[in-house]
This record gives structure tokens, sequence and C-alpha cells, in this order.
């Protein structure tokens, strides 16, 4: 009964994954046609189906308690001196958190780590922010705000508007952006406040797509559908660009090495995964504090 039960989920969970994978990873834009690339779908299902079987007999079947006694077992000798360590463990958990920590700030110095890798890294950690912002207002206030995304456009429109007319650097303009990005929320949030359930939702969506519609429409300011370009953050001043903004210094240059651009990509990925554990913990410490209670 536990590998028939195994079998469904596991097959069940491969179904699933076929509608997902086959779109997203099998179907391949080549000139103005659509190419199949079976052979990578067949591998990521039976990844799937795999891990599926093997979890559910893991979860199900009388392997977990057999497992569960086996490192028992094992672990019985050694249990006494690691009780203390253990306890402290569970009562903190922070070592577990550094080796998470750890490992996030050696992805990108890994073999294979691209420079597009940690791109998408960067770009990963900066919606776990905005899931982090999103969970506050949905998750434990009880929102239902649809137009949370657009505080983001104001704030990153804003650091782009900053740079170009006044020539704030990416350090000065932080601070003025999150203010902007915060006033915004604050007057938006005087007349929505009152209401609750589907006008809620109603109401923030309009918001959302009253700020994309200025955006785009906007084009003598912020470029329109092309958008406008921001300068990228510097270290102590340092620019990661081959010539360095306006003849400035370079990080490549003060340390006498060469110009490579995955030194960029390194940096901003640090810069955000540096943000992204702040936002984590001021996330934790307001969900302690009685104003967040």
């Amino acid at each position: 009964m536990d590998h028939r039960l195994a079998l469904k989920q596991a097959t069940l969970a491969t179904l699933v994954a076929a509608v997902l994978f086959v779109p997203i990873v099998g179907l391949v834009l080549h000139d103005r046609a659509l190419d199949l690339h079976a052979a990578r779908v067949a591998v990521l299902l039976a990844a799937v189906f795999l891990w599926r079987y093997g979890l559910a007999l893991l979860l199900h079947s009388r392997l977990r308690i057999a497992l569960a006694r086996r490192a028992a077992l094992v672990a019985a000798p050694f249990a006494a001196p690691l009780a203390p360590l253990a306890a402290w463990l569970a009562r903190r958990g922070k070592p577990l958190l550094a080796v998470v920590l750890a490992a996030l700030v050696a992805a990108p110095f890994l073999p294979g780590a691209t420079n597009y890798l940690i791109h998408v890294l960067s770009l990963t950690l900066i919606y776990v922010i905005l899931g982090m912002g999103l969970n506050i207002v949905v998750g434990l206030a009880g929102l239902l705000d649809l137009g949370y995304v657009a505080f983001y456009a104001v704030g990153a429109y804003s650091y782009a508007l900053l740079a170009q007319q006044l020539g704030l650097g990416f350090w000065s303009a932080l601070p003025l952006v999150a203010l902007l990005a915060g006033a915004t929320g604050c007057a938006l949030a005087f007349p929505v406040l009152r209401m609750h359930g589907d006008y809620l939702a109603i109401v923030t969506l309009g918001f959302g797509e009253i700020i994309r519609m200025l955006l785009v429409n906007m084009t003598w300011l912020t470029g329109g559908p092309n958008g406008i370009s921001a300068p990228r953050p510097t270290l102590f001043g340092l620019s990661f660009s081959a010539e360095g903004e306006a003849g400035g210094p370079t990080f490549h240059g003060l340390l006498g090495i060469a110009y490579d651009p995955r030194h960029r990509y390194v940096y901003m990925y640090l810069l955000v995964l540096a943000i992204a554990a702040g936002a984590v913990w001021v996330f934790h410490r307001l969900r302690q504090m009685p104003m967040g209670r």
C-alpha cells in the first residue's frame, strides 16, 4: 500500500510539473517557430518523479521509522556530550542561519557561477525583499493590497530622476527614495485604510494601475516604455566600469588588476544580499515588537 500511495503521489506531481515545464523549459523560440526540447523536459520530469516517490516512501512508510531508529542508535554514543549544543541550537537557531548566510555569500565565487546566474540571484533577492514587505501588509496585517508593486516603481524612478536631475549618487539617493516611497504609502493609506475586503483590493489595484499609466505616458519625464537609466552603485566612490564615472577612480585601477565585468555583478549581488539581510532583521524585529504584534 505504501508503494501504491507513493507511486500515485509521484505521478500526480510529475503531471503538474509537466504542465509547468513543457511550455517554460521545453518550448524554445527559434526564428519564428517553436522547437520542442523533449530530452530536457524528460530529465526534469524524471527528477521530479524520483524525488517525489522517494519522499512519499520516506514519509508514509515504515522506512522513516527504521531510519529514525538507526539514526538514534548511531547518535547514542555522541548524544551526551552534544546535548548542550543541541539544546542551544534548538533554542537559538543562529548557527543554521550563519551557515545559510555563508552559503549565500560564497555563491558568486563558486565554480560555474556565471555573470548571468549572479544577476538572476540579485534579482531574486530583490523580489525576496518585495515579498517580505508584501507579507507585512497582506500576511501579518491582513490587508489585501494589489497595488503594492507601485511603491517599488516609485522608489526606482525616484532614484533615476534624482540622479539625472540633481546628480545624486546611489548612496545619497537611497534614503531619499525610501522616504518618498514611504510618503506615497502614507498618502494612499489615509483614504484607503477606511475600506476593507474587496473594496480595499479594488482601490489598491487602481492605484497600481494609475502609477503604471503615469510612468508609461509621461515620456518627457520617465522615458515612457523605454524607461530611464540610473547610475550604478559605487564602492566608496570607486566605479566598476572600465573607464570610471567622469574620469573618477575605478575599482580595478585602485587594486592594480585587469578590468573584469564580473566585479560589478559580484558587488551588486553582495550589496543586495546585505540589504536583504537587513530587511529580514527588520521584519523579524517588527514581529517581536508590541507594535508589530
